[in-house]
């Protein structure tokens, strides 16, 4: 009987360390791909930082000075999201930006915490 085909195949596309990434933040939470077409890592140390990672020009990452406790591109544009709790309160900030344009879109501050689940 001949051995069945991988559901899925697998390639490796990049190194996020050859993208000088520190290690200790290729985490599940410090990095998010929302789809094929962008990469984000959130960097805390030693400046908070958000990189963009577009996988059409992946040596070409994109670096900004973010705090945020989740970054997420949109896979249809060049549109992120973001989301930071509100110093000293309970609340989430909720924030949107067009990349290229350099511009917010919107900005929301939520009643509660915002909790993902995986």
């Amino acid at each position: 009987m001949a051995a069945a085909s991988a559901p899925i195949a697998m390639k490796e596309a990049l190194t996020l360390t050859s993208l000088g990434i520190n290690p200790q933040f290729i985490t599940f939470t410090h990095v998010t791909m929302e789809s094929d077409k962008y990469i984000c890592v959130r960097e805390t140390s030693p400046q908070n930082s958000v990189i963009i990672i577009d996988m059409n020009m992946p040596n070409q990452p994109l670096r900004r000075p973010i705090t945020a406790d989740s970054a997420l591109m949109n896979p249809n544009s060049r549109i992120l999201a973001l989301k930071a709790q509100i110093p000293g309160a309970t609340q989430d900030h909720l924030q949107i930006f067009n990349i290229e344009l350099k511009a917010k879109i919107k900005s929301y501050q939520m009643p509660e915490q915002v909790n993902r689940s995986l």
